[in-house]
């Protein structure tokens, strides 16, 4: 028995565990920016036949969709501060080393990011295609990334018109 025990503790002895590095030490967009970001997000993203439901890996609330608050009317009441948030806590969340790098290079090489290929389409997304490079969403969440948020990108994809379902 105890030679197993030596036997053990000279092999974990030799091993070289990588380093763990803390969530709060990873560099991460602005969270101050955060707003207008989310709100182009909600309009094809957080739909409660998308993110904006409880089963997602990326968990999107807001004024579109899914709700914090169980008597909130996401047809109605704005989203609130705790689910821009919750939103921000989830994008961060969901990469936390890629986004890192990419925060870290203000925003070179996006794609290392899945929520950029998947929105892009160019990995499988059962959304399917909800930006291309260079369109405002895609300006929008690239820049934000990068530190440079364009608010004008946003405010344009969150102040179109939603297509209307015929009564």
């Amino acid at each position: 028995m105890q030679l197993s025990v030596s036997l053990l503790a000279l092999l974990l002895g030799g091993c070289s565990f990588p380093e763990i590095v803390a969530v709060d030490q990873l560099h991460v967009p602005d969270r101050a920016q955060w707003k207008p970001v989310a709100d182009a997000m909600q309009q094809s993203c957080a739909t409660l036949d998308c993110h904006g439901q409880v089963g997602r890996n990326l968990r999107l609330y807001g004024g579109q969709g899914l709700r914090l608050a169980v008597d909130a009317n996401p047809l109605v009441d704005p989203t609130t501060d705790l689910e821009y948030q919750a939103d921000y806590d989830s994008v961060i969340g969901l990469e936390p080393e890629a986004l890192d790098q990419v925060v870290t290079e203000a925003g070179r090489d996006p794609e290392r990011l899945s929520l950029v290929r998947k929105a892009r389409g160019h990995e499988r997304h059962a959304g399917g295609v909800q930006m291309l490079e260079g369109d405002p969403l895609d300006v929008c969440l690239v820049s934000w990334v990068s530190g440079t948020t364009d608010t004008d990108s946003c405010n344009r994809v969150s102040n179109a018109a939603r297509p209307k379902a015929d009564p």
